[in-house]
């Protein structure tokens, strides 16, 4: 989302400036937007240069917590935290969840650093929280780049067996662990009529017990190919901002099946939900959706109709109007200017 908004803000006539450590993406990059490298390497030097550093920008964002801590120390009366998801979540230990506690307190409580979240339900828990001075603008995706458009090879390749799509991304909060665990509890009978489909990082065959195919980090383009080339997107994950993944596959007419840390989907309307972490009920779900077609079509229909409230380019006019509200720039002023720290 941060290089959606970017290149838009960038095409719209800002001088935006995209400060990074490693440039390893497969999205497409605005010519107008400005790439600087910061001068130290690796994640210790970005933190390092964070904190240092005093930005010549009127506007500074940063999706990270803990940047956002020491980006405060020097660049506090221009900075924005772009909350895309509850940073808490993203760990399993509790220590460091205490930590990150605190990063929030001090970043939004004592020192009130402006903040633009992804979801409502996320700005209300940073509200009650933290007391968060915070304006919602809800994700969208790009309906030109995702539609239905199958691949008839991989449609060839799949032959009368289901393609079920991962997400492979060693994050705790995505879950991708408890897609392991379910494709592995499904019986043989189930496991050899499906193809698992992977998007991201690559997955040692032997690691599930079905057929396993790699694709690794695709564009835009192919991830819409492979999308709608697949029967069903199996996403069991356990917290989320809002996610854009399921909105893709939703619309590449693509069923889903995900867990109530999505906001947006409804149990048997526009997808199948279960329980977070319940593997037993994900199982039944996904085995639901594989064998009945019927099902699929209702749950595409209404997806079609889901996708359509989120659409990138309202998202994009919002942001920018939601930067321009928290940081009002006088009318004789120089460009607006965009910055944001990420270690990649």
């Amino acid at each position: 989302m941060m290089i959606e908004y970017a290149n838009y803000l960038a095409e719209k006539g800002h001088n935006v400036v995209l400060w990074y450590n490693i440039c390893d993406t497969v999205f497409k990059l605005h010519p107008k937007l400005k790439l600087l490298k910061i001068p130290i390497l690796k994640k210790l030097g970005t933190i390092i240069y964070a904190t240092i550093n005093r930005f010549n920008s009127d506007v500074v964002i940063v999706d990270i917590i803990a940047l956002a801590s020491l980006l405060s120390f020097r660049n506090r009366s221009r900075l924005i935290f772009f909350a895309q998801d509850y940073d808490e979540s993203y760990y399993k230990n509790k220590l460091i969840k205490l930590f990150i506690r605190i990063l929030y307190f001090f970043c939004l409580k004592l020192i009130k650093v402006k903040v633009i979240a992804v979801a409502e339900w996320l700005s209300q828990i940073l509200k009650e929280k933290y007391d968060a001075d915070v304006v919602t603008v809800e994700n969208g995706i790009d309906l030109n780049t995702f539609y239905p458009d199958p691949d008839e090879d991989l449609i060839r390749i799949k032959d009368d067996k289901k393609a079920v799509l991962l997400l492979s991304r060693n994050e705790y909060r995505k879950g991708f662990d408890i897609a392991i665990k379910v494709i592995n509890k499904l019986s043989n009978e189930y496991r050899n009529k499906i193809e698992v489909w992977i998007c991201g990082e690559e997955l040692k065959k032997e690691t599930l017990k079905a057929k396993v195919r790699n694709f690794s980090w695709v564009t835009e383009d192919r991830m819409r190919e492979i999308i709608s080339s697949a029967n069903t997107l199996f996403y069991p994950t356990r917290h989320e901002g809002l996610p854009l993944l399921p909105l893709e596959a939703m619309a590449c007419g693509c069923s889903v099946v995900t867990t109530k840390a999505v906001s947006y989907v409804k149990d048997g309307e526009n997808a199948l939900v279960a329980d977070i972490e319940d593997t037993d009920n994900l199982k039944e779900k996904l085995m639901n959706i594989l064998n009945d077609e019927l099902l699929r079509e209702k749950l595409k229909k209404s997806g079609f109709e889901t996708v359509s409230k989120y659409d990138i380019k309202e998202s994009q006019k919002k942001f920018e109007k939601a930067i321009m509200d928290i940081f009002p720039f006088k009318h004789n002023s120089s460009p607006d200017k965009l910055l944001k720290i990420s270690s990649k």
